[in-house]
């Protein structure tokens, strides 16, 4: 172990308790987690180097994707309560058009794009972990780290000047770009700089788009301007990027309205500023490390990668890889799934991260697309294909985080043909689909499921979240000779695998001729039919996560994935308890 001399503890804590997890940062992405593995039952710490919350703006796109996982942790309505509702976002080259993120098009649970500063998205996520019983142990960093066979062994150093030595079944970093501990672990962090600058304001600004919309101005100056509505008081943050790279101290631009005004002249927009704060300037790099985890240590969010701030992802990327990690954790500590699970985090979500920097650096070559042939390429032939409406409706799933899948995943199977994926047809007629057929390894749809007339309104999202789900495709009313064979195998694959629950969809109004003790979801206008694309006897495996594990046609192909590909074990007995919200963590 390396430890540092020169912060040589006087003297040592005694370790108290021993947490299965040590979550390092409390930002927006080790909030998320902290709370993620509170309502899963996995005990932790989480420690933060600094004394309190970020004041910083910093980060302030919240994806759809991400309001789904938010409304898991419990914490989406007031986050859309507080923040700002962008409905669209387009790219203009001289006044025109070229390209349009209308959000509103999502086939998702939240049709839009979120603009909330990162001081409230922290304030609201810590305020839901104490809700929780959890809390942050500020001025508390970690100054030593050494992976063991099944443990870490690290110190801490606490603001009063003592050390404490203590171990973990696994540490998740989730402390930045700047990581002390990848750098302590001596792991790469390939890439390199832009050769550009941004320079950033929060401003007033009057402009003739909608106040629900932001915007990339290109023109005839160099770079492009950006703005993101911040309020719906014509508040914004503005975003301008200049194609050089960043001058040393004291030849640098100044950050004064003046100069922010004159820069934002000649991109085709006339754009008045006022009552600017929050400038800064900076450079950006794109890096990432080769593996995003090493021994009992996993990497989340900025310490395994960073990347142009093109598309607002990178937050919205932690927060995913941290509910990818989260579930995985609960089910190896509780007993119900092999260790080697964990191993799929890294296989999962580093081409993910792969493909969220390849999206970003498309995004901005084709915003600062300099040759002449291309430019008028950009501006009058994007513009053609951008309108048509299947595009209309791809783009924004394009960086709202729902078209990533993990389709290449060892613990993910397909066992439905294409054939038997698109033919789907009810009482002789095959209808038109507007929105895809869903596959394994993609996130599960989610549908507004069928309740009686005055009944609250139910989401099948919500049915994921704790658990495994599987859904039994029935085909058939509550009369049919098939239903005490598929409900003889939802019995069959909950008693051997606790870790999932099963329902059968079925076309009936009510549930009080079915069996009381079975789960049954009611489709009388088959509406989860239709959107699954599902026959009879189609079964759907979906992850706590909301990612479809398995689709098949048979309950022996299921039972051979459960056995040999899902990473459950069978027959296994929870050994902590997971009731959510239910677990009294002392810290």
């Amino acid at each position: 172990m390396n430890t540092l001399s020169t912060l040589a503890p006087k003297h040592f804590r005694q370790p108290g308790n021993t947490p299965t997890v040590m979550i390092v940062g409390a930002g927006p992405i080790g909030l998320s987690l902290a709370i993620m593995l509170k309502k899963w039952g996995v005990s932790f710490r989480i420690i933060e180097k600094n004394a309190g919350p970020s004041t910083a703006t910093k980060a302030m796109a919240i994806h759809s994707r991400t309001l789904e996982i938010f409304r898991d942790l419990g914490v989406a309505d007031q986050a859309i309560s507080d923040g700002f509702t962008i409905n669209q976002f387009s790219v203009q080259s001289n006044a025109k058009r070229v390209l349009n993120y209308n959000f509103s098009n999502l086939d998702a649970t939240y049709p839009l794009l979120l603009s909330l500063p990162q001081p409230q998205t922290e304030k609201i996520l810590l305020e839901r972990l104490n809700t929780l019983g959890a809390d942050v142990e500020w001025n508390t960093e970690l100054v030593d780290i050494e992976n063991q066979p099944g443990s870490v062994q690290m110190t801490l150093h606490h603001a009063d000047g003592s050390d404490e030595s203590f171990s973990s079944r696994w540490v998740v970093a989730c402390d930045g770009a700047r990581s002390n501990i990848r750098k302590r672990l001596d792991m790469t962090f390939e890439g390199s700089s832009y050769d550009r600058f941004f320079m950033l304001a929060d401003a007033d600004i009057e402009w003739s788009g909608s106040k629900d919309e932001g915007a990339f101005f290109l023109g005839a100056q160099d770079g492009y301007v950006a703005v993101a509505p911040i309020s719906d008081q014509s508040r914004y943050r503005l975003f301008i990027e200049m194609p050089y790279n960043l001058p040393p101290e004291g030849e640098r631009p100044s950050l004064s309205l003046e100069n922010f005004q004159r820069l934002c002249e000649g991109r085709g927009q006339k754009m008045t500023l006022s009552n600017i704060s929050s400038t800064t300037i900076a450079s950006f790099q794109h890096r990432r490390v080769q593996s995003m985890q090493q021994g009992s240590v996993f990497l989340v969010g900025d310490s395994a990668h960073i990347g142009s701030p093109i598309g607002g992802q990178w937050m919205n990327l932690g927060v995913s890889e941290a509910y990818n990690l989260a579930w995985k954790m609960a089910y190896v500590d509780q007993g119900l799934a092999d260790p080697s699970l964990l191993e799929s985090y890294n296989e999962e979500r580093y081409p993910v991260a792969l493909e969220v920097e390849n999206t970003a650096h498309r995004l901005t070559g084709l915003i600062t697309v300099k040759h002449r042939a291309l430019v008028w390429l950009r501006d009058n032939v994007l513009p053609l294909l951008s309108n048509r409406r299947k595009v209309q409706r791809k783009l924004p799933s394009m960086i709202s985080g729902h078209q990533y899948h993990y389709g290449k995943s060892d613990y993910i199977q397909e066992s439905l043909t294409k054939k038997q994926r698109k033919n789907w047809n009810k009482k002789g007629k095959k209808p038109e689909f507007q929105a895809s057929v869903p596959r394994a390894g993609q996130l599960a749809p989610d549908v507004e499921l069928w309740q009686l007339q005055g009944m609250p309104p139910k989401r099948l999202i919500d049915l994921f979240h704790g658990t495994f789900t599987l859904l039994i495709f029935s085909a058939a009313d509550q009369f049919s000779p098939l239903l005490p064979g598929y409900y003889s195998l939802a019995e069959s694959v909950e008693k051997d695998y606790p870790g999932i629950k099963a329902y059968c969809v079925i076309d009936a109004l009510n549930s009080t001729e079915l069996p009381s003790w079975h789960s049954t979801l009611l489709d009388p206008d088959w509406r989860l039919h239709k959107r699954y694309h599902a026959k009879e006897g189609t079964l759907m495996l979906i992850r706590p996560d909301g990612y479809i594990a398995f689709q098949g046609a048979d309950a022996m192909t299921l039972f051979t994935y459960l056995n040999v590909r899902s990473g459950l074990l069978k027959g296994a007995k929870k050994t902590t308890s997971s009731e959510i919200d239910a677990v009294q963590l002392q810290l």
